[in-house]
């Protein structure tokens, strides 16, 4: 019968133990490492950039003004690994490809037929993701003047007496509008009508304001008409 010694067991022990973690090491090293994240983009918006204003959802912009039209990926951090192709469509003689890059420029003198409403986008596998568009080209309305009462009038009646207020505009585009006058700070909503009759001043000074909006949210305002009461040889006050 054999007998081992301490020191034959203590050797035969950690030679088992170096093939024990040695054969964990090669383990280890079998593991396959995670898969990387495939450069997956699932949507596109177009932005239109003009002045300070960025808006992604009324894509209006004022012919008198610069602008840019600009694509945000979602998620965005591929973005840079993606071609756009601006385009304006054309179903019969075929879409016209206006420009490429991430931002499409347009000036106080590119022609409308130059303004795209496609935009299509490009990763490394061919993916394409296609995002249709329309850009408002509005022009502000405009106050041309104030008829009545004009700056430093003034007027002779009292609490009853309805005086005149009348004004002249314009709209470029023909759209709808709405005029809102400001009498002494309160605001009145008169639609369509450019002329009122409107009582209950008191004597003193009294202010009036015009101010019109369009349908695209685009508005212009008058000055502020500063007017005179008084009242006229035997009323009271």
């Amino acid at each position: 019968m054999m007998v081992l010694k301490n020191t034959h067991i203590s050797r035969i022990l950690s030679v088992f133990a170096t093939l024990v973690a040695g054969l964990m090491t090669v383990a280890c090293f079998d593991i396959p490492s995670e898969p990387s994240e495939r450069n997956t983009v699932k949507g596109v918006s177009v932005y239109v950039k003009q002045g300070e204003n960025i808006d992604s959802t009324l894509l209006k912009i004022h012919p008198q003004e610069v602008a840019e039209i600009f694509a945000k990926t979602t998620p965005d951090k591929f973005s840079d690994d993606l071609t756009y192709e601006w385009y304006k469509e054309d179903k019969e003689n075929g879409d016209v490809r206006l420009g490429d890059g991430n931002t499409y420029h347009i000036s106080q003198k590119t022609d409308e037929s130059q303004i795209p409403d496609k935009l299509v986008v490009r990763d490394a596998e061919n993916n394409v993701l296609v995002s249709h568009f329309d850009i408002i080209i509005n022009t502000p309305p405009e106050i041309d003047s104030v008829l009545k009462p004009q700056p430093s009038d003034t007027l002779y009646g009292n609490t009853k007496t309805a005086f005149q207020f009348e004004w002249r505009s314009h709209d470029k585009d023909n759209e709808d509008f709405t005029y809102t006058i400001l009498i002494d700070d309160n605001a009145y909503v008169v639609g369509e009508f450019n002329k009122i009759r409107q009582s209950g001043f008191s004597e003193g000074e009294h202010s009036f304001q015009v101010i019109m909006t369009d349908n695209y949210g685009d508005s212009d305002s008058s000055e502020v008409i500063l007017f005179y009461v008084k009242p006229q040889q035997g009323d009271s006050k």
